[in-house]
């Protein structure tokens, strides 16, 4: 197998590309032998417990200040995850999708919302915090799409939001220019949604 694929590979022209969201996948794809990384859906980055809450901070801020601070933590994690992704791709081609999220898998559930300020009321639960909860719940409401595919996806969210895709470029140049210090060579390729 392995000499008949070499006699292939000495004429063929396609590349076999995998995508991957994460290192982990990076580095199996790297070792199956994928030529690079076809797509990483950055949006599919931030699904960890831990970094969806950065994004839905970002997504919910109600000033440019808290819009910063939660842009700022989503910078760091996204800076890491693309060193770990070059660096397990050992100087193949990754082509790096910028963020394009379809906003409702990023907020809480409204009727999930509904159910638990029910639930709040009916045992007599913090009135602060129901009230909270409704400003959450409206403030989703109100960002609510008919139909997601065609609602705050793609560069429409870099128009409304240009933070974020200042924050994934200058993320994806710093752990490169790192990883240049280092002696590797990343090879980015930036698609724009």
């Amino acid at each position: 197998y392995t000499r008949l694929m070499g006699w292939a590979d000495k004429f063929r022209k396609l590349q076999v590309r995998a995508n991957a969201e994460t290192p982990s996948d990076a580095a199996q794809a790297y070792k199956f032998g994928a030529e690079g990384i076809g797509l990483v859906r950055t949006e599919h980055m931030f699904f960890d417990e831990q970094k969806i809450k950065a994004v839905r901070e970002m997504i919910l801020a109600k000033t440019q200040t808290q819009r910063q601070k939660a842009v700022d933590k989503m910078h760091m994690m996204q800076r890491e995850d693309f060193i770990q992704v070059f660096e397990a791709m050992q100087g193949q081609p990754v082509t790096i999708r910028l963020i394009d999220p379809p906003l409702h898998e990023f907020l809480e559930s409204p009727r999930a919302l509904d159910v638990e300020i029910a639930k709040l009321e009916a045992t007599g639960g913090d009135k602060a915090l129901i009230a909270e909860k409704r400003m959450l719940m409206e403030q989703i409401d109100g960002m609510s799409e008919s139909n997601p595919m065609l609602g705050l996806r793609g560069c429409r969210l870099g128009i409304v939001y240009p933070i974020l895709p200042v924050m994934q470029v200058r993320a994806i140049a710093t752990a490169c220019a790192e990883l240049k210090k280092e002696g590797l060579d990343p090879k980015p390729e930036v698609m724009i949604p």
